[in-house]
């Protein structure tokens, strides 16, 4: 698995093909194959030196294909010298659904849960619904198997699910401390806030945007999916429909971070708060199984957070 590879290592094996770009070496004009190449546990960049515009056509994004190269160390990090590589055929009976992370947690668990949570609700509108969603059979399908990200977190099958019942239950521990907070509403929208990515994202090989998720994002999406499925029940409020709507426009809490509107209910301020904490943490566990080894204190720079990451002491217990 790519997260194992250390510099010295030969590799033979079946990779998911996620980007192919031909270029030509720095103060040169010999040109190579730069690949980014990836598997369940990670992805991983390598360059291919030898028949490079043949192997280009060959080559599909979004397909496999069957490696052989060295692991090199590379700006300080593992990249693969490519000596030998080609599209996978059909004795190879490779499963595309190899090379998709997957929840480590037990998706049907989760989904039973988020159920129990929606039953729990006492506002006759909201729960309706939620039930509009999460009693549909084929919204569930598409739900159970979305990711809650491409590369940052929850960016794996089952990732959404995951993800949205934690925001469900941190954003309920935090309205404890708020009487005046409507945990109805709080998780309806905890519960909504990210809908849009069962469209947002497509699975083929790779996690990466559709067509529909790149043009619009999730929260665009997300908005008309629930503005359909309200205007659907009967008499449901219209000052309701505007604070649910709102917490679905609001959630990323910052226009710079792609929310139309800023938080402006109680609710939505709890909401962001959760969905900053769940998000971050999740990157955060990410980055350090990927990168954490025997004495290592900190993280590479991490350019999205603007910042390192300390991963402590090797000498600290860590609780089992």
């Amino acid at each position: 698995m790519i997260c194992d590879f250390r510099p010295g290592q030969k590799v033979t094996d079946f990779f998911i093909v996620r980007k192919k770009e031909i270029r030509t070496k720095h103060e040169s004009s010999e040109i190579y194959l730069s690949l980014e190449l990836g598997d369940a546990s990670g992805r991983i960049f390598g360059s291919l030196w030898k028949n490079v515009k043949e192997a280009y056509s060959e080559l599909k994004e979004g397909e496999p294909a069957k490696v052989r190269a060295m692991v090199i160390d590379w700006k300080g990090r593992p990249h693969l010298n490519i000596e030998r590589i080609r599209p996978v055929s059909a004795h190879d009976k490779v499963d595309l659904d190899r090379f998709v992370p997957k929840a480590i947690a037990d998706i049907e668990s989760v989904l039973l849960e988020i159920s129990r949570l929606v039953d729990n609700v006492q506002n006759a509108s909201l729960k309706c619904l939620l039930k509009s969603f999460f009693d549909d059979g084929v919204f569930l399908s598409a739900f159970r198997n979305a990711p809650g990200g491409k590369l940052w977190h929850h960016c794996y099958a089952g990732g959404l699910a995951e993800h949205t019942l934690a925001i469900a239950k941190i954003a309920l521990q935090m309205a404890n401390f708020y009487p005046r907070v409507q945990k109805d509403l709080l998780l309806t929208g905890a519960l909504l806030h990210d809908i849009g990515k069962v469209r947002e994202y497509e699975i083929k090989g790779f996690i990466d945007f559709s067509d529909e998720g790149r043009l619009q994002g999730h929260i665009a999406i997300g908005y008309h999916l629930v503005a359909d499925h309200i205007e659907k029940i009967e008499d449901f409020p219209k000052s309701l429909r505007d604070q649910v709507l709102h917490l679905v426009l609001a959630h990323q809490g910052k226009l710079e971070q792609g929310s139309p509107v800023t938080p402006m209910t109680r609710e939505a301020l709890v909401l962001y708060y959760a969905d900053e904490l769940d998000s971050k943490l999740n990157a955060f566990e990410r980055i350090f199984e990927r990168e954490n080894e025997a004495g290592k204190k900190w993280s590479q720079y991490v350019k999205l957070l603007d910042r390192y990451l300390y991963f402590g002491d090797s000498d600290v217990e860590t609780p089992e």
